[in-house]
């Protein structure tokens, strides 16, 4: 025989979508103080407004009313960026099942609609064959806290009925892998720039404002200096002549007649020219040094702003992201502009697994 759960069933769904009772009341057409009778088990809902709540919620009659509690068998982590998003199905003890990497899904970038459907297929991919409530999931996606994308996020994941999920910035992946909950300032130099100063269990940011504010430090920023030099070179102005053979053989095609495939095909694209400036640093290009030199000297200032929140300055120092692949150049670079006090270390480890830690704690929460 099932047991009767609506009240605790209905409030953990409203918290879960981040409503008040004031709130949920008014979205359904019903008084606060039914509300609360209903959660406090003082009172069931008739058969009509038990569908109605089971609709908004988008869950099945069942799960709203009895106990659906599931051994959750399996963890998802979505680490969503600028330039991909990859999906890793696990088991509890963090075997891999599945996998995929697709697009971007940062929803400034490609709307929330599209970051909706990615998500979907990705999900869909990877969870073939097995039951949602058995699953834990965490979505860390770049930009998706910004605006109202968070509640948007949370509410169509929603629609899977998962064991357990939970959603933010793909900040949290990365804070979960470079500092496990300790002391320290975390920087993510990927397609865009952050950086994050933790200590005692508060966070403060230090950029990451988007690409209209954030001048260096990225994929996107070195990339865009590259062309910048190569149309200079171009125009009979003080360029890179390297740069722009690099990039001529990556396009297969003249610089000039690339940009405005350049430009239409966003930050991600546009990142993915960055390698080109390392390989034009290792061929002795100035330019190119220029360019690695500053965008890595003002990651090195953020580091130092980052370093004032925490206690004696002696919180570690991790640098995740796509650019740590070239840790052989900027690793000595940021010696020169660091206190000789600050050790700097690179993090290798996918960021993806700092999404399955989270989606793991969830997992435990629900079995307390």
């Amino acid at each position: 025989m099932k047991n009767i759960a609506f009240g605790t069933n209905l409030k953990a769904l409203r918290e879960k979508h981040g409503y008040t009772r004031a709130k949920l009341a008014q979205m359904i057409d019903y008084s606060e103080k039914a509300i609360e009778k209903w959660e406090y088990n003082h009172s069931l809902p008739t058969m009509e407004t038990a569908l109605l709540l089971a609709d908004f919620f988008g869950v099945t009659l069942d799960a709203l009313i009895y106990n659906q509690k599931t051994e959750i068998k399996y963890l998802l982590a979505i680490d969503g960026g600028g330039s991909k998003t990859e999906f890793l199905l696990t088991d509890t003890n963090k075997n891999k099942l599945s996998g995929i990497t697709l697009g971007p899904s940062n929803p400034g970038d490609i709307g929330i609609e599209n970051t909706k459907k990615l998500l979907e297929q990705g999900i869909q991919h990877v969870c073939s064959g097995i039951k949602h409530r058995e699953s834990s999931v965490f979505a860390g996606l770049a930009g998706g806290i910004s605006g109202n994308s968070k509640q948007l996020i949370n509410e169509f994941l929603a629609g899977f009925n998962f064991g357990a999920f939970s959603n933010g910035s793909d900040t949290e992946n990365v804070l979960e892998i470079a500092l496990e909950g300790g002391d320290g300032v975390a920087v993510i130099m990927g397609t865009g720039i952050i950086a994050f100063a933790q200590t005692g269990g508060e966070r403060y940011r230090i950029g990451g404002w988007g690409f209209h504010t954030d001048k260096k430090g990225s994929g996107y920023n070195i990339a865009t200096e590259a062309l910048y030099s190569a149309m200079k070179y171009i125009d009979g102005r003080d360029g890179s002549r390297i740069l722009k053979e690099l990039l001529e053989k990556k396009l297969n095609k003249p610089l000039i007649e690339s940009i405005y495939d350049i430009h239409i095909n966003g930050r991600g694209y546009m990142a993915s020219f960055a390698p080109l400036v390392f390989e034009a640093y290792k061929m002795g290009d100035k330019y190119a040094v220029d360019i690695i030199d500053t965008n890595v000297k003002d990651v090195a200032e953020m580091i130092i702003a980052g370093l004032k929140y925490i206690p004696h300055n002696n919180g570690k120092v991790v640098i995740c992201g796509g650019l740590c692949r070239r840790k052989d150049i900027i690793e000595p670079v940021f010696k020169k502009y660091l206190p000789a006090e600050v050790k700097v270390t690179f993090s290798d480890e996918p960021i993806i697994n700092g999404a399955l830690m989270l989606a793991d704690k969830l997992r435990k929460e629900c079995h307390r």
